[in-house]
Parts: structure tokens; sequence; C-alpha cells
């Protein structure tokens, strides 16, 4: 959810997407249109500069830049896109910087600080104009150090700010423990937690938070370690629900809430009655699973468009990144998996 000063930010500045749609043309054609190029026929110059005029539009210096023989290169770091919420993150970044004619340079590091750290010296190596970050390995001190090369920034997943540094805040914590609070008092279950090797800083705050709180409040509690897969994380809760046959789960994705639901109901076990599961990040899994999975929804392509839009922010000089920390808060999606 996002707070309503934050909103009105970004619904009140007109897109080039909303002159195409109005104008009834392609992102291309706007955009020869923008930068007077003679491609285009009268017919369609008129068409897109009333819908231009009706909108309001104001191209930024950037957008007008796409005629420039001078390509604007960004960076994208990221960990693998084999997770749905990473590639969907992507799609919404590759998307703003294809209506701006950046040229993208990917780097995917693995969920260690070393890789991250190989990945910061490619990066800075690759000369690239602006970067956007996502990689919960990396501290603080090495984001920082990024900007002693004087790259324009935006790192997902850490609130810091600076003269070229915004960043996007991905709120977990505070839906999760309201989950908690109102679940846990209902139930004298244990409480099972996944926890996954190299998951990644914020799944761990999360498991975290779940374990501190459920001790706090006298709950029983357990953490079950497996390698990040589907099928080991399901071989193992088949083993486990021979002696086990009640709790509470707590994922960190929907794909190995999938795992336990599955091993669950193949052990003859009911969902919800006998086992509860409840993902932290959700995605496709979530509805797709019978029973569908309760878990917390946000917008991954939505974060990837709002970080290049406000990376656009800090490479133009005529224009200003007025808000600098930006918090998108996880929706609770309460499904089957849970009572």
């Amino acid at each position: 959810m996002i707070s309503q000063n934050k909103k009105i930010m970004f619904k009140d500045r007109v897109t080039i997407y909303e002159v195409a749609k109005v104008a009834n043309v392609s992102l291309a054609t706007v955009s020869r249109v923008i930068n007077n190029h003679p491609n285009v026929t009268e017919k369609t110059r008129k068409k897109v500069n009333e819908a231009i005029d009706k909108l309001g539009y104001k191209p930024s210096a950037l957008a007008q830049g796409l005629a420039n023989s001078r390509s604007t290169n960004i960076g994208i770091m990221i960990p693998s896109t084999g997770y749905s919420y990473v590639s969907n993150m992507l799609d919404g970044m590759i998307d703003i910087a294809k209506i701006y004619g950046y040229i993208t340079s990917i780097f995917i590091t693995k969920r260690t600080k070393e890789d991250a750290a190989t990945m910061i010296n490619l990066l800075i190596k690759s000369h690239v104009d602006g970067a956007v970050i996502f990689d919960d390995e990396l501290g603080t001190d090495e984001i920082r150090s990024i900007q002693n090369y004087h790259i324009p920034l935006i790192v997902i997943g850490h609130e810091l700010v600076g003269e070229a540094l915004g960043s996007i805040i991905l709120e977990y914590k505070k839906p999760l423990l309201k989950v908690l609070e109102n679940d846990l008092k209902n139930t004298n279950d244990p409480l099972y937690i996944l926890d996954i090797v190299n998951e990644g800083a914020m799944i761990d705050e999360l498991r975290d938070l779940a374990y501190n709180y459920a001790v706090n409040t006298d709950h029983e509690v357990h953490k079950l370690q497996f390698n990040d897969s589907y099928s080991i994380v399901y071989d193992g809760m088949k083993e486990f629900f021979k002696n086990h046959k009640k709790g509470y789960f707590i994922t960190p994705r929907d794909s190995l809430a999938a795992a336990i639901i599955n091993a669950a109901t193949d052990s003859n076990l009911k969902v919800p009655d006998d086992v509860q599961v409840l993902a932290c990040i959700g995605n496709k899994y979530s509805y797709i699973a019978r029973p569908q999975i309760s878990t917390f929804a946000l917008d991954m392509f939505k974060v990837g468009s709002i970080a290049v839009r406000m990376l656009t922010k800090l490479l133009s000089k005529d224009e200003e990144l007025d808000e600098k920390s930006f918090v998108i808060e996880a929706v609770y999606k309460k499904r089957e998996s849970t009572k």
C-alpha cells in the first residue's frame, strides 16, 4: 500500500504511455512526434499533439534525448530471474527503460556477499550512467562505495538517501506481524518456520521477526532448514508429516508453500484444518495451488517501473527527485491455506 502523498506524486505525472493510449498510437510514434522526427504523417502528428495538449504532458529532457546520438546506459543489478517476483520487477524496469530509450546492462548476482562485490566491480567498470540495485546481501557501506564513482543510484530494499541516491523500501514486516497477531492467538498448534539457505537478508529478517514474536508470546516455535528447492522441501515435509500432524507453517515464497501443502495432502492431512500455510512473498503459485495460498502481495512490476522513473530524475539536469525514499507496503491476501 502506498502512502497517499506518494500516490499523488506518481498519479499526477502524465506519462508517454497515457499519450500513446489517448492518441491510439505506439510509444515509438509518440517519441518521434516529441523529437520532431520527419517520418510521421501530419494527421498522426496532429493527433499526438492534441493528446499531449489534452493531458498536459511535458516531455522531460531525458525523453527528448531519445533523438540524441548519445544513449543513456543504466545498470540493473538483481538476483536470479528464476524467481518470478524478480522477473516481474525486471519487466517493469525494462518497460520504462524502453520508453526513455535507455540501453540496459543487467548484472545477475548470487546470494553471497562475495558475488555481490564482484558484480559491483563489473557495474563500475561498465561505465553506466546510472543504476538500479536490488540485492539485499549488500550492506550500506558497499552501496555507498558505488557513489564514490559518481553513479546516480536507486536501491530497492534499503532505506538510503543521498545527493544522487534514492531508495524503495519493501514493507513486509508490518503486514506479517499483524497476521501473526491475529492467527496465533487463535491456535495452539506449533509454529514452524522454513529457514531456507541463502534466501537473502530480507527473508532472514522476516524469519527472525516471526520467530521472536512466537517466543515473546510463549508460542511453541521451530525452524526447519532446507535448501531452496521445491522437491527438497516436498520430500523433507513428507518425512516430517509421518510424525507431525499439526502445525502453522511460514515459508519465504508461495512455491515452497505449495510444496508443504502438497506434502501434507499426500500424507492425508487437511489444509487448513490440520496444517496451515502462510507464504511471505506471493506470485502466481498463490492462486494456482489448490487450496490457494494465503500470502502477501506486492506489485513488483510497479516497483521496477517506479525505480527506473526515480532514476530518470537523478539523471536529469532539468528535474529533481522530490521523494528520495519511497515505501511500498505489501498487502495481505488471505486465501484457503489458513483459517
